[in-house]
């Protein structure tokens, strides 16, 4: 997804904010992605969007699923570019062998045939609960958002950022940040057991669980969402 997955959400957050949205590589306004990149690439460009943007106090990352990858990253290797980090449906781990397999292939598939109608709903299938595959105009963001990024580019952010994750465990574990982990009831790569598990592993984590969602939390639960992070925000600066 695009920064457009974020559309539900920014209109909920205190206006007091300067709030910088960013498209992932190969999506939205970012240039197309032709080679296979890293997590640990993106976590470089982000600090170098952070400079360029002359942002120079520590920030709150929140970032969903890639972008919390991306957020593990920088939590463990650029610590001072950041005051928190709220992941949402990130998951720290690799993935298994044999869904490792699956999404290889179909990242040949989206190279060549590109966002075609079968593999949409296979998208949206992995990204939203039963209900909002029902609504239209969820579904829609995701349509729009794959047609924009094109073939080629999901393919390589397909085995950039999921087939060939990394454990990022490692960083989390490293870091002292404070760390807020959304999980959802209905991701069985990210279950509340296995966010509490990462969580277990830092120094100075917490987990939030979000029901009836699964991986595009900013689409189907904004609200919820928005008051975690409200909450999670105002308890760091109380302290």
């Amino acid at each position: 997804m695009d920064s457009t997955s974020w559309d539900r959400v920014i209109p909920l957050l205190p206006h007091d904010r300067r709030i910088l949205i960013v498209d992932g590589p190969g999506y939205g306004g970012s240039d197309p992605l032709h080679r296979v990149t890293s997590i640990a690439e993106c976590a470089q460009a982000a600090i170098e969007l952070l400079d360029a943007a002359g942002v120079e106090d520590p920030v709150d990352w929140v970032g969903n699923a890639w972008g919390g990858h991306i957020g593990y990253h920088l939590a463990g290797t650029f610590a001072d570019r950041l005051r928190t980090l709220t992941t949402v449906s990130a998951p720290a781990l690799p993935l298994p062998t044999g869904e490792r397999v699956k999404l290889e292939i179909l990242s040949y598939v989206l190279r060549f045939l590109g966002p075609i109608s079968l593999l949409r709903r296979k998208i949206a299938n992995a990204q939203l609960t039963d209900d909002f595959r029902a609504d239209a105009a969820t579904v829609g963001y995701i349509n729009s958002a794959v047609r924009r990024a094109g073939g080629r580019s999901l393919a390589n952010t397909t085995r950039s950022f999921i087939v060939r994750r990394s454990d990022l465990s490692k960083h989390a574990a490293r870091s002292a940040l404070p760390i807020l982990i959304v999980a959802t009831d209905d991701r069985g790569e990210l279950t509340p057991t296995q966010a509490r598990a990462t969580a277990e592993l830092c120094r100075n984590a917490e987990v939030a669980v979000i029901d009836n969602s699964r991986t595009l939390i900013p689409l189907e639960q904004p609200e919820r969402l928005v008051e975690l992070l409200i909450e999670f925000w105002s308890k760091q600066e109380a302290q």
